[in-house]
């Protein structure tokens, strides 16, 4: 029996497999106008380019329940267990590069999916997690997974000031303030300077939000320091000295 080949419809749509609902269908229409039998005439499906194929890919792409089907398929037809897991580290760093910039313009949604998506592909790296959990923090939805992914995130990574912040910045959002201000005493342990805790603690401390009273004040200072691009965990600094407040020399740099 003829084995079937296999279709990536990621490639067919020329989308990446971390792609949001809007993005493919933005490349649906624009291949649409372009490969439509209505609009190629005979050459239809000439060329390598066949609309069913492309009718196909959207159909499949754009079902949840499909799409994750399809994405188990892609995983397994994909090159070495070796190759697949770094090709979901590559997915993952995409995903994550997108929710940056959809932070920026203040899509905190459009951030969740995507940086939800990076997890998806690496549950390694604590960027993820504690973003992701910061975004819902915005958003102010599903708070209790927030704090989870913030906390998970200083498990692997506990000396970084940022995302102690962000998990302070949860704890705020779901009305803990003193809980709260536990998260940003502890980010100032590892950074004296961080702008978003010193703020909170000078403004917060009667447990309401400083500034305007809602997210935006806090988002703003947080991407602030938002650095470019994250690295890999860095080792684990050795133990401070009693009372020291000096930043460890393995901490990640000031975003």
């Amino acid at each position: 029996m003829e084995q079937v080949k296999f279709i990536d419809y990621y490639e067919v749509l020329g989308v990446w497999p971390t792609a949001d609902n809007d993005t493919i269908k933005k490349a649906y229409f624009k291949l649409a106008k372009l490969h439509h039998p209505d609009v190629v005439g005979e050459a239809a499906g000439k060329g390598g380019v066949d609309f069913k194929l492309i009718n196909e890919a959207f159909a499949v792409l754009s079902d949840t329940v499909k799409r994750r089907e399809f994405d188990e398929k892609l995983k397994r037809k994909t090159g070495t267990p070796a190759e697949r897991r770094e090709a979901d580290k590559r997915s993952a760093q995409l995903s994550y590069d997108q929710a940056r910039a959809a932070m920026r313009q203040n899509r905190y949604d459009k951030a969740a999916v995507l940086l939800k998506a990076a997890i998806k592909y690496d549950d390694s790296n604590p960027a993820y997690l504690s973003w992701y959990g910061f975004a819902l923090g915005v958003l102010r939805t599903q708070l209790h997974e927030a704090r989870d992914v913030c906390k998970k995130a200083l498990e692997m990574e506990f000396y970084n000031a940022d995302y102690h912040a962000n998990l302070g910045f949860v704890y705020m959002q779901a009305g803990l303030a003193k809980t709260a201000m536990e998260c940003f005493e502890e980010a100032l342990k590892w950074d004296p300077d961080h702008p978003v805790a010193l703020k909170y603690m000078r403004g917060g401390k009667d447990g309401k939000p400083f500034g305007n009273g809602d997210a935006k004040s806090v988002v703003g200072g947080l991407l602030g320091i938002f650095r470019k691009g994250e690295k890999q965990p860095a080792e684990k600094p050795a133990k401070a000295g009693a009372g020291a407040r000096k930043t460890p020399s393995g901490r990640p740099p000031r975003r």
